[in-house]
């Protein structure tokens, strides 16, 4: 494996391990005025990243790429609760970050190996 795949694989398996558990933080346990204290919203949106489990752990290309429009839509969600909701803009903040690091974690992992011409 090449140090950009183990860079790769270290970023997706950080960054999904991280959005899971602060999906779970922020949706569930933070209070309501940075967070919604909701099980039921964190299971939805836990949900989603938890159906990735044996694809992004074995690194099969066909999850990586439903992992590249999950982590967009997570990005999405967080700029959107940035912009509009200033009570909760400094959780947000943190899942446009881990959002980010999976994102560019896949696109490491899905470049293809060129080798060096002879």
């Amino acid at each position: 494996m090449s140090p950009i795949n183990k860079i790769g694989r270290l970023a997706v398996l950080t960054g999904w391990i991280g959005l899971l558990l602060w999906q779970l933080c922020w949706h569930a346990i933070l209070p309501p005025p940075a967070g919604s204290d909701s099980w039921m919203l964190a299971g939805i949106t836990v949900l989603p990243l938890l159906l990735l489990t044996p694809g992004v752990i074995k690194i099969r290309h066909k999850s990586l790429v439903w992992g590249m429009f999950l982590a967009m839509l997570y990005f999405i969600v967080a700029v959107m609760e940035t912009w509009s909701n200033a009570d909760q803009r400094v959780p947000a903040i943190i899942q446009i970050i881990l959002s980010c690091g999976f994102f560019l974690g896949l696109v490491l992992l899905n470049r293809p190996d060129h080798q060096a011409p002879e």
